[in-house]
């Protein structure tokens, strides 16, 4: 009797003390990517599942019971059922905008005074009805990145991670994964040098651009390769004039089908970011994440 109270009483303690990392990479609207994080590093392969149709709506799921029971059996299948949860959104369910404050500097309430300025940021919810978190940006004094996401957004992805069950730790926009995944790549670019990358999914190929450090430009390009290879030349030579940049270092997530045709018709090398044995940019950028100090 008194060793089964010790064991009852340690089993809720050594799950708090070894608890299982799991990232999940959601940013794909038909594949869910999955791998666990253990002593800082990637723990086996990555895994993936197809997403079940009519689940999520523009980044929002619409069918929230079948979602987080979708998940919930790959968590038992993959990981401990109390495994604490770190994961990548959709594209479509955050949005991110550079602010330049009129004074110099961020405001100690920044989020209350972009919702009260009624700031246009170009985004398809209302701060007033919105999720914010304002960062200050190093590299662009008087600057700030504002992320956001509707309440209503944020609401349904904590319930349907509440039906999956485990421990939810971070919901993290997949655009922030990726700058995270790149750091060292933005850290080192030189003055008036764009950073540009290449990601696709099954429905899109994301292309984001980045000068000093700093998001400058965010656009979604055909998958097809006639159309892609046209539409990311003119979308980098519109970035290069904008952004008064003489050069471009072009990163690509994952190999693609037109590689050979971007390079030759941007007349650009076209590196593959390295993941350190994480199935893709987005899990590499969560694990950045959960291991930073």
């Amino acid at each position: 009797m008194v060793l089964a109270g010790i064991e009852a009483q340690w089993r809720p303690l050594r799950a708090l003390l070894f608890q299982q990392v799991l990232l999940l990479d959601l940013s794909d609207p038909q594949i869910l990517l999955g791998q666990s994080l253990k002593g800082g590093k990637p723990r086996g392969e990555a895994w993936e599942a197809p997403v079940p149709a009519r689940t999520c709506r523009a980044g929002v799921p619409v069918a929230l019971d079948a979602l987080g029971d979708f998940i919930g059996d790959l968590l038992l299948e993959h990981s401990s059922p109390d495994a604490a949860l770190v994961v990548a959104l959709p594209w479509e369910a955050a949005s991110w905008r550079v602010v330049e404050w009129p004074d110099g500097g961020q405001p100690e309430d920044a989020t209350d005074e972009l919702r009260e300025r009624h700031a246009d940021l170009g985004w398809p919810f209302n701060l007033e009805d919105a999720s914010l978190d304002v960062q200050p940006l190093a590299n662009a004094p008087g600057c700030s990145l504002a992320v956001g996401m509707s309440l209503d957004a944020l609401e349904s992805w904590i319930e349907v991670f509440a039906i999956a069950g485990g421990t939810l730790r971070h919901l993290i926009p997949a655009q922030v994964c990726q700058q995270l995944a790149i750091r060292e790549h933005l850290e080192a670019s030189v003055d008036r040098e764009l950073v540009a990358l290449l990601q696709c999914d099954s429905q899109a190929c994301h292309l984001l651009v980045w000068r000093a450090g700093v998001p400058e430009f965010q656009r979604s390009l055909p998958v097809e390769p006639s159309q892609l290879v046209p539409a990311l030349e003119q979308a980098l030579r519109f970035c290069r004039i904008r952004l008064g940049a003489e050069s471009v270092r072009l990163l690509c997530s994952d190999p693609l089908e037109s590689m050979e045709a971007i390079r030759a018709q941007l007349e650009l090398p076209l590196e593959l970011v390295q993941r350190g044995g994480y199935g893709s940019l987005r899990l590499a950028g969560l694990a950045a994440l959960e291991l930073s100090p």
